[in-house]
Parts: structure tokens; sequence; C-alpha cells
């Protein structure tokens, strides 16, 4: 196969970009602003569904900065199964996640046309490898989801093209993933049919998907689905990462009883539990389940399987906005980012002199403790020292 990864993306991949992106710019915007109390959600949006302008908890920390961080480098959380990461490793493969998506058609058929629908489009194809799985979590509903949460915050804070601007980002951050789980590759051109599904179908699938006014206030009425990712932290000194990974939550009201609802969160790995919704608007939810740990598997000298560990968590949110959360692994070798308790409490639970702390603490299987501090002026991030 001839490679000319860089010539050829720009008339394919971003041709399709480029109609996805004129597409997003069309529909007008109706929202309208309001200034309530610090402590409220300050935003009146008619259509308003996954980002209300909270000035505390994740939404707090929601920005475009940390989407591209928790979408694009949590996977360095088990492919390098370290405590924390270097994001500026050498040796990406921009050129070769390129090169699949520049050819979708012909990798697929010398992959397989009907294992690659097995594998990454048809739920319950191939139990053996359900691809699919993360495919419709992550990126068709946590990549919709998250494409309308960023739509809402471009426009909260009066950025001009939206639609176009959260498209970008959500992409972006894709490129960075897919590169980041081929970056073992030796040189030369390696077929992916994951990118492939990930993104041309996947990915682009859910920001066309979450185009509809419907779609968006089903999963964030019905379903109270909301962003409660991870605080990314910079640990120095160096360029290190940790903290990196998008979680999207789930609270379906039970019927017939009062206050109490289902409770999931979906990320790489998810648990299952209930919520109880307080009469003040906050919530306590309590859920096990299982996380990833390191890859250890190759097809086609890609890593990629995950296998999974017991976890089990606790989290505190209120109107939706995530306040704290404690988490728990226990396995003795390959912890989901070799973590066996992590919290997470971000800006808002804890008031010192109007700076709205957050805090991460991670206790390792080694008895290492981790930790990053940020503010509400720390635009979602936090800072650690190793």
């Amino acid at each position: 196969m001839e490679s000319n990864p860089y010539s050829i993306i720009k008339i394919v991949f971003f041709a399709g970009m480029l109609f996805l992106i004129t597409h997003c710019c069309f529909s007008k915007n109706t929202y309208i602003y309001s200034a309530n109390s610090k402590d409220t959600i300050i935003l009146d949006i008619t259509d308003s569904y996954f980002f209300q302008g909270c000035k505390y908890g994740s939404q707090e920390n929601f920005n475009p900065l940390t989407v591209i961080l928790n979408r694009g480098f949590e996977m360095l959380r088990i492919t390098s199964g370290q405590q924390y990461y270097n994001p500026l490793i050498p040796y990406y493969k921009f050129d070769n996640v390129i090169e699949n998506l520049s050819h979708p058609f012909q990798n697929i058929k010398t992959y397989g046309t009907k294992d690659f629908f097995k594998e990454q489009v048809i739920p319950f194809g191939n139990i053996d490898r359900p691809y699919w799985y993360p495919n419709y979590t992550l990126h068709l509903i946590g990549g919709g989801i998250t494409y309308t949460g960023l739509k809402e915050w471009f426009e909260f804070n009066k950025i001009p093209f939206p639609k176009t601007l959260s498209a970008i980002t959500i992409l972006g951050s894709a490129l960075i993933n897919e590169s980041i789980e081929e970056k073992i590759n030796d040189k030369g051109f390696r077929l992916n049919v994951d990118a492939i599904a990930d993104v041309w179908i996947f990915d682009i699938g859910g920001i066309l998907l979450f185009q509809s006014k419907k779609v968006n206030k089903f999963f964030s009425k019905t379903l109270n689905m909301r962003d409660w990712s991870k605080q990314p932290t910079f640990i120095l000194p160096g360029y290190n990462l940790a903290n990196c990974g998008q979680f999207i939550s789930l609270k379906w009201k039970l019927p017939k009883i009062k206050n109490w609802y289902f409770f999931s969160m979906i990320g790489l790995g998810g648990i299952v539990g209930l919520s109880y919704k307080f009469k003040n608007n906050t919530s306590l939810s309590v859920g096990f389940g299982q996380g990833p740990k390191k890859k250890q598997n190759e097809l086609f000298g890609l890593p990629i399987d995950v296998s999974l560990v017991p976890m089990g968590g606790i989290y505190f949110d209120k109107n939706n906005s995530l306040m704290a959360s404690l988490e728990f692994s226990n396995s003795k070798k390959d912890l989901y980012h070799n973590y066996f308790a992590e919290l997470n409490i971000y800006p808002g639970l804890l008031k010192i002199h109007k700076l709205d702390p957050s805090l991460w603490i991670a206790l390792a299987k080694d008895g290492n403790v981790l930790f990053g501090i940020g503010t509400k002026y720390t635009f979602g991030l936090c800072i650690g020292y190793k």
C-alpha cells in the first residue's frame, strides 16, 4: 500500500471534517443568560442539556483543555502501567492512524468486513472481542454528550462557532487517543481497523446523533447523564501527567420509589449501583463493577485487549455536578492506574479564602502516595509533586 498520509488526509479525512463542521454551523442558538448567586446554577438556557454553568464541582472543571487531556491521554493510564506518565513521548503514530483513516474501505476489506462489523459495530456480534462496547459507550454516547456539553460551554462563554469548536475538540482528542494506542509500534504501516470504527463511525456518529434535541433530552433529562471526568494532574518536576480519564455518570429514576435512582459510571470499565437524592439537590451514589488494568494482548502488533479488575466507588454530587469521589480497586498486579484507592475533591466542596481548592490523592499499590492540588483558577487542572 502506498503511504503518503499527510497529503491523503487533506483530501479524504478533512474533507469529511469540513462537511461535518459546515453542518454544525447552521443551527441558531437560543440561549438566555442570567446572573444568579455564585452557589447555584447561573445559566438559564431553554435547551441546556449537559452544561448548566455550575460554579462548583465537575462542571467548574469542564472545559476544552480538560476534555482533551481526559479523552486524549486516558489510555496512558493503562498502556504505560505507571503511576504517572509522560505525554511528550516521541513515538506517537499519527501517521499510521491517518493512513488507516484515509483508506477505511480498503483496510476494512483487508481485515475482513464480516469480522470488522461483528467485533466493532454489531452489539454481541463477537462476545470474545467486544470492541463494540466501548465504541457505543465511550465514543458514540460519551462523545456525543461531551460534544453537546462543550458546545454549551462555548456558548456560555460567548465564543463564536460553538458547534465547530466542539467538533474540532472531540476529533482532535480522538486522534491523540488513537495515536497513543499505537505508540509501541515500530516503523511501517500497520492495519488498525479499531481507529476506523472509533473515528469514522462512532466519534463522528456521536456528533451527528447529538444534533437531535430529542436525543439530548433523553440522555440529559431521562437518564441524567453528565461528564464526571477526572482532574488531570501535572506531576512536577518534569512533564508527567496523572489522573486523566473521562467518565460519564447515569442516574435513572426508579419507578414508585421516592428519591432513589439506578446509578452507573461509564468509562474504561464501569460500575453500577444506587443513588439517593436529598432535599437540597445533593446526591450520594455507591456502585461496584470492574475497571481495566494494563493491556497485555496484541493483534497485528496493537495492544487492543484490556483485562478487568474489581472496583467500587462512592460519589457525592450537587445538581449532577460531581463534588467528590472515592474509588477502590483490589488487584495484586497491574492495577488500573496502579492505584489501590483514589480520592478526588472538586472545586466548591472545600471553602478556603474563595479559592475553592480541588484535591487529588492516590494510594498506589506499592504504598506510595501521589497528590495534586488545584483551585477554581487553575482551569480544571491540579499540580502535584513526585
